[in-house]
């Protein structure tokens, strides 16, 4: 269970509770600007697990001002993911955007499968809105996709509030939106596939270019008809190019024959599109 405004503090007796009982829980809460009082601690967030799963907080090095962030990772035997929960409140700044940016930067290229939850007070639900565009937008760089359903309201007064994103190329996770009475928020429910997708592996066959020894193959040039005038001085433009195709090859051959290689084929970073893949030297 994931939870945000969770109004803790460090010392919180209900978290201790928790753990006395057999929970694990990892938390953060939100650092108090007085601390001699007993008013609330507003913010605060939370993970909270049953025996059997283990929690660890991921240190991604940054610390967020304009949102609160608890990076954890979830172990269920050998099955893991990783789940960024977020707290945002207050007035929408770009600065939340760059940071969640960087936030993102920092963990999208996880092996485990990643989600995103929390609530981040913007509407998913306003399509159009300018704010929802950029989360949207800055969720999709990513290869992440929102899975709560826009239709069904999360909070008392209307509206998409609270995220569920996961990567879209993960198996689709619905999300139950559910009133359990307890917060002027609802519940969200889904069924994470912890088990990493199988490998996938492919073979293929080329050179083993960092075995090429430079000095062997210099010495092989100056050896071969290229390196000889006498041998192409009459020939075309055609001619040339297939001497030049046919003896550096055959010296490849030589030096670094084609061999079959099979390795494990991994996801590119979200950037990397078909325009970067087709500016690639191959």
């Amino acid at each position: 269970m994931f939870l945000v405004e969770t109004w803790h503090d460090n010392d919180s007796v209900i978290l201790r509770h928790l753990r006395v009982d057999g929970y694990q829980v990892v938390d953060r809460a939100r650092p108090r600007t007085v601390v001699n009082t007993l008013a609330p601690n507003h913010g605060g967030v939370a993970a909270v697990a049953v025996p059997g799963i283990r929690l660890t907080v991921v240190d991604l090095g940054a610390k967020p001002t304009t949102f609160e962030l608890l990076p954890v990772r979830v172990v269920s035997g050998s099955a893991s993911c990783v789940v960024v929960l977020v707290y945002r409140t207050g007035p929408v700044t770009s600065s939340f955007f760059v940071e969640f940016a960087d936030i993102m930067d920092r963990i999208a290229t996880t092996a485990d499968p990643l989600y995103v939850v929390g609530d981040l007070n913007i509407h998913m639900e306003r399509t159009g809105d300018a704010d929802t565009r950029q989360l949207t937008d800055l969720l999709t760089s990513y290869g992440l996709v929102c899975r709560v359903p826009l239709s069904i309201p999360t909070h008392d007064r209307g509206g998409v509030l609270d995220v569920v994103a996961s990567r879209e190329d993960l198996p689709s996770c619905p999300v139950d939106v559910l009133d359990i009475g307890l917060s002027d928020h609802r519940l969200l429910r889904w069924t994470a596939p912890l088990a990493r997708p199988p490998p996938v592996y492919t073979t293929v066959v080329r050179r083993s270019w960092g075995r090429l020894d430079t000095d062997a193959f210099r010495a092989g040039l100056l050896m071969s008809e290229l390196c000889r005038p006498d041998a192409w001085s009459t020939v075309d433009v055609d001619g040339l190019v297939q001497l030049y195709n046919t003896e550096l090859t055959a010296l490849l051959d030589r030096l670094i024959p084609y061999r079959s290689v099979t390795y494990r084929q991994r996801p590119s970073d979200s950037w990397f599109d078909d325009d970067c893949r087709a500016a690639k030297p191959s």
